[in-house]
């Protein structure tokens, strides 16, 4: 702009240098149509200053006026986004504390930035399925984008879709090193969806990429072994090593509680001879229809080492399990009975309530 105001400045000195060096005082005539303007060279150039003055001004005030509308605009833009941000956050912490009711009512009053809307659908729909209403839960789930889909099989298992969750895996279990999310979603979908083979096959490719402790592994295995016992001991003789030692405790509890001791006997009569009374006890705590050898191996070591409070207490288990219920409940007064947990508890509870010792039974229970 600086540059035409100057050009203009030089073109009007020029012209008004030129006649007066000549002294003549020039004039310009502009004709147009039947509409003649003449006048002196000097008025011109008043004229035009005049003029463009006028359009100078105009082109600043409408520049600040756009400069204004457009700072305005912002403001109200960046308003806006920073309520959906607060929006956002407000949800997110409502849902890691698992509030589903604070999750509903912020999204309901205002909605997430754009760039969170897929993650906003899928906080509402866990919202939904912590308050047991599914068909909600899968609204909000088929409102997902194609592109985020792959990122919530979980919520689709959680809402009894177990087709749709290992569908959404397919992609990401195809690749040559899948995610420890995708690996982990995809066993818990074979197991939801009662697919045992392949879900030993995953397991056996694929139980490097989980980073599970120990108590994870151990739950899962005990939702696997207990939801399919006939088969387990298949199941559990193609787990790797690694696998199968940490896990052969609840293999074997998960056998006892269904009555298959066809498959425990052998390695139950070895922990007796190798003095593994604890192991021992642990699984035939879950006793159902004891076998015949089995309380025959237990009364042959009990005879041998009747110091041992383990061995004592996995035959109090054993006559639980067969029904023999008073000579369990003697059994179970001279056992150490305080250190055991719930869980080891029941059989005792179970003999002294069907005996007819009820205060025996709550005492019991009013220590844990």
């Amino acid at each position: 702009m600086i540059r035409w105001i100057l050009a203009f400045i030089i073109v009007a000195i020029s012209l008004a240098a030129s006649h007066a060096l000549i002294d003549e005082k020039g004039y310009v005539l502009i004709a147009l149509g039947n509409t003649t303007i003449e006048g002196t060279i000097i008025s011109f150039l008043v004229w035009a200053s005049i003029c463009f003055t006028v359009l100078y001004l105009m082109f600043i005030t409408l520049r600040a006026l756009l400069r204004m509308y457009g700072k305005t605009t912002g403001f109200w833009r960046g308003k806006k986004a920073l309520q959906a941000q607060q929006v956002w956050l407000q949800g997110l912490w409502a849902s890691i504390n698992d509030d589903a009711a604070v999750v509903q009512s912020t999204f309901n009053k205002g909605q997430a930035p754009e760039e969170w809307q897929d993650a906003q659908q899928a906080l509402l729909a866990k919202a939904a399925l912590q308050q047991g209403d599914k068909a909600q839960a899968l609204a909000h789930l088929q409102s997902i984008s194609d592109a985020a889909q792959s990122r919530v099989p979980k919520l689709w298992l959680d809402a009894n879709q177990n087709e749709q969750a290992l569908a959404l895996l397919d992609a990401p279990m195809a690749e040559k090193k899948p995610t420890q999310a995708a690996v982990s979603s995809y066993l818990a979908g074979l197991l939801k969806a009662e697919k045992y083979a392949e879900l030993a096959a995953a397991i056996n490719q694929h139980y490097k990429r989980l980073d599970w402790s120990q108590a994870q592994w151990q739950a899962f295995m005990a939702r696997w072994f207990n939801a399919n016992v006939e088969l387990a001991i298949g199941q559990f003789e193609q787990l790797p090593k690694a696998l199968k030692v940490q896990s052969e405790a609840l293999y074997m509890q998960s056998q006892a509680r269904a009555g298959q001791w066809q498959n425990l006997l052998p390695t139950l009569q070895k922990w007796l001879k190798k003095g593994q009374y604890q192991a021992f006890a642990d699984v035939v705590v879950y006793a159902k229809n004891p076998d015949i050898k089995l309380r025959s191996s237990l009364q042959d070591a009990l005879k041998k080492h009747p110091e041992q409070p383990q061995l004592l207490f996995a035959m109090g288990c054993l006559a639980n399990a067969a029904g023999e219920y008073e000579l369990a409940a003697k059994v179970f007064d001279n056992c150490q009975l305080t250190e055991l947990d719930k869980a080891q508890l029941k059989p005792v509870q179970n003999s002294y309530e069907q005996t007819q010792q009820f205060q025996k039974a709550y005492l019991l229970l009013a220590a844990k």
